[in-house]
């Protein structure tokens, strides 16, 4: 919903650029839940993995891994990326992600893996420079942690976790698919996904 003559033009603004620029649309589709996603019984579902999407969460005593699902093919390449926002007391919080599915190798992993499968483990720990990135759309800033492509050979449902080898906590974002797929509604949806991921970011209100 759109009210404020701001979010107007925010949404005007985001359809002239995407009518101008039909292949550069906004770098990822924000997943907004209020799935527990602290197993997989409550992982967040995710849509064609292919398609560029990202959801933000934070790590916790109460929530030490987060969860998301999806269904793949066969020999599907899945694309995954993690990051923190551009905070200062984030600046060494450095969580891993996991692939977790049928034909992964085993691994030792700080929780319960499904019946089955197995898990690619990628840690953050060594990075001591991350990627800055600025978001244009949302106006946010992040470290970029890690980026990934994994083939996954067996067709099937797989889980990417995010989790802290170190027990540490903190937000981050975490983010699977490259193609950019945006619908109107997702558009007019805009103005309300700026200011939740900017409040996530906590950048300060203009």
């Amino acid at each position: 919903m759109t009210n404020s003559p701001f979010d107007r033009i925010v949404v005007a603004l985001v359809l002239l650029i995407c009518m101008s620029f039909p292949q550069q649309l906004l770098a990822h589709r924000p997943i907004f839940t209020e799935d527990a996603a602290t197993s997989p019984e409550t992982a967040i579902p995710m849509t064609d993995p292919s398609i560029s999407q990202v959801v933000y969460r934070e790590i916790a005593q109460k929530t030490p891994q987060v969860w998301l699902t999806f269904t793949v093919p066969k020999d599907f390449d899945l694309f995954l990326q993690i990051g923190v926002p551009a905070i200062d007391r984030l600046k060494d919080f450095r969580p891993a992600m996991a692939v977790i599915g049928p034909g992964l190798p085993d691994k030792d992993v700080p929780f319960n893996l499904p019946k089955d499968t197995g898990a690619k483990v990628f840690s953050t720990t060594e990075v001591a420079k991350p990627r800055f990135f600025h978001e244009h759309f949302t106006g946010t800033d992040s470290w970029i942690l890690r980026s990934e492509t994994v083939r996954l050979a067996s067709p099937g449902r797989y889980y990417l976790v995010a989790f802290s080898p170190q027990g540490q906590t903190g937000k981050f974002w975490l983010s699977v698919g490259k193609r950019e797929s945006f619908s109107l509604d997702d558009l007019k949806e805009f103005p309300a996904w700026r200011r939740r991921v900017r409040e996530f970011h906590e950048v300060k209100k203009r």
